[in-house]
């Protein structure tokens, strides 16, 4: 008589146990590739704020000076173009500068209520150099409005340092706030007295928590709001990766610095070089970090 062949399955809890070994590996690995994909992103953001920092010296090197932190051109409540339009043509973007022409035609001639199609576009365009990998930034600014809410216009993640605080003035337009960029600021870097490694020149700003920036410019050049001259700008006093609207201070959203990246932001200080700051740096260095000339002496936070 023939032996017969049962063929044997796995029982209910053998599967469950490899189940629960694949459910253990899978939760291992998930942080670990998580990790290694900031990281990445980290590295692109690095890269974009770098190229920045070359396009600054670029533009110092031809003109001597600094791009301003925005053009002014007088007037009050108007909107004008900032540092990142200054610098399209050094970031490998002259075809796109020559479209705006900025030199003749100003900011607050194409974005009216009667812009055309054309100018529509050229404001809504999205620049990738401008954009960290690590936001979640939509393409266009969708709940802070440039100057008025004539329409949405392009999102970028990257602010200019305006210095500090009220002293001696708010970057209104052509005060000088302490720091690097402001209304028709146009500084040589001989005027950087603290030293170009010690001083900031440009940092980050994201879109879910602080409302993010964009690279047209300023959308008023009379107020300080997160609607007008900080719509490019930011003033370190303002707390890094802070949420003010959970702490019942919206009207501060939009005005500083932040990122998605664990932990701090990256700064471009003005040597061109790029850090990374952590959120904890004591407020003593962040205020020295934002000056240009104050002549204090502090640790390296990087």
């Amino acid at each position: 008589m023939q032996a017969r062949n049962h063929a044997r399955g796995f029982t209910l809890v053998e599967l469950l146990v490899v189940i629960a070994i694949i459910g253990v590996l899978i939760a291992l690995l998930l942080p670990a590739v998580q990790q290694a994909r900031e990281a990445a992103r980290r590295m692109s953001c690095s890269n974009n704020i770098k190229q920045i920092g070359l396009a600054m010296h670029n533009y110092h090197d031809t003109y001597l000076a600094l791009p301003s932190g925005y053009i002014y051109r007088g007037g009050n409540g108007k909107c004008n173009y900032g540092w990142c339009v200054a610098i399209l043509p050094f970031i490998e973007q002259q075809n796109f500068y020559s479209q705006l022409n900025p030199g003749s035609v100003p900011l607050y001639n194409r974005y009216t209520s009667s812009a055309t199609a054309t100018d529509k576009a050229l404001l809504q365009t999205q620049i990738q150099a401008y954009v960290c990998p690590s936001d979640a930034a939509p393409k266009l600014c969708k709940d802070t409005n440039f100057g008025s809410s004539i329409f949405d216009v392009a999102v970028s993640n990257y602010v200019g340092c305006a210095g500090w605080s009220s002293t001696p003035s708010y970057p209104v337009k052509d005060g000088d706030c302490g720091g690097l960029l402001w209304g028709n600021s146009y500084l040589n870097l001989k005027e950087v007295t603290d030293g170009t490694s010690n001083t900031m020149l440009v940092s980050e700003r994201s879109y879910p928590l602080d409302h993010a920036a964009t690279w047209l410019g300023v959308g008023r050049n009379d107020s300080y709001a997160n609607t007008a001259t900080l719509r490019t700008l930011y003033r370190a006093g303002f707390k890094i990766n802070f949420d003010y609207a959970a702490a019942g201070s919206p009207e501060n959203l939009g005005k500083g610095w932040s990122s998605l990246h664990p932990g701090g932001v990256m700064i471009l200080t003005a040597d061109a070089s790029v850090h990374f700051l952590p959120e904890t740096t004591n407020t003593t260095v962040l205020q020295a970090l934002s000056y240009r000339s104050d002549g204090n002496v502090f640790a390296s936070p990087y």
